[in-house]
């Protein structure tokens, strides 16, 4: 298993800019959106694991590709999930 550098975005690779998250600017304003689109999503559809939402998120077209990105790393890596 390789060793992620410590100056790259855990998402994508690029200098990251929130260190505590390990996350690029790109990355690390999508995080945001995505988390706080869910408390929206969750009341819509009710009962919404935060798994089911990212996979719904996933599956979406209209999804941009940064947010996509976001939520296949956050399906990957769970605890990331603050």
């Amino acid at each position: 298993m390789e060793r992620q550098d410590l100056d790259q975005c855990a998402v994508c690779g690029m200098k990251i800019v929130d260190a505590p998250a390990g996350l690029c600017a790109n990355h690390s304003e999508v995080y945001r959106k995505v988390k706080d689109a869910y408390p929206l999503w969750s009341a819509a559809y009710g009962s919404l694991t935060t798994e089911d939402f990212l996979k719904r998120l996933v599956a979406l077209p209209e999804t941009g590709d940064r947010a996509r990105e976001m939520a296949q790393f956050l399906i990957r890596n769970p605890e990331k999930w603050k």
